[in-house]
């Protein structure tokens, strides 16, 4: 008798693969339909491989409830990157100083546990990061992300379902930004 491990079949071809769906309370949260990854063509290699990637998918799953839970809506980097520039432009007094732009990134920063390597807060929030990012960077030098295909389907959408004068607003914002 084998061991079985959860969410491990073996394909038509003999290797063994991870397959798992995505719950459904946290579907509109992860963007695709199921976790699928080869582990490998045999038993032992598959059995090392599981652990990681299974601790991968239900971390995954894990901060798609806590979003879920908190209700936050799920952002593009592009989204992230404009609220936290809104962030900065209410927190900071217009002509805020160097130091005061450190003081307040260290108190974002400090809520997160830093990577020593990188010197990165790890597990911070799309917004927290730009916004570290923002503050911390000389002006101008921080550049916004692209945007994607995600930012696209969103404009459309507010388009579609929006005031028709907002949407000639909108469209030569999204031109201006994506013309840097």
């Amino acid at each position: 008798m084998g061991l079985v491990l959860k969410h491990v079949e073996r394909t038509k071809a003999g290797s063994w693969q991870y397959r798992r769906r995505v719950p459904k309370d946290i579907a509109r949260i992860i963007s695709k339909r199921e976790f699928k990854r080869k582990l490998g063509d045999t038993e032992k290699v598959a059995l090392f491989a599981y652990p990681q990637y299974h601790a991968q998918v239900e971390r995954e799953i894990t901060k798609a409830r806590q979003q879920a839970a908190l209700g936050a809506d799920p952002t593009t980097e592009r989204e992230a990157y404009e609220a936290a520039q809104r962030w900065a432009q209410v927190i900071l007094p217009e002509g805020a100083g160097v130091q005061d732009r450190d003081l307040v990134a260290d108190g974002i920063a400090a809520r997160y546990r830093i990577d020593p390597e990188t010197d990165e807060p790890v597990g911070a929030t799309p917004q927290d990061r730009h916004a570290i990012n923002l503050l911390r960077a000389t002006q101008g030098t921080y550049q916004a992300p692209q945007a994607t295909l995600a930012d696209a389907v969103k404009l459309y959408l507010k388009e579609r379902l929006g005031d028709p004068d907002d949407y000639f607003e909108d469209m030569v914002a999204f031109t201006k930004r994506n013309a840097a």
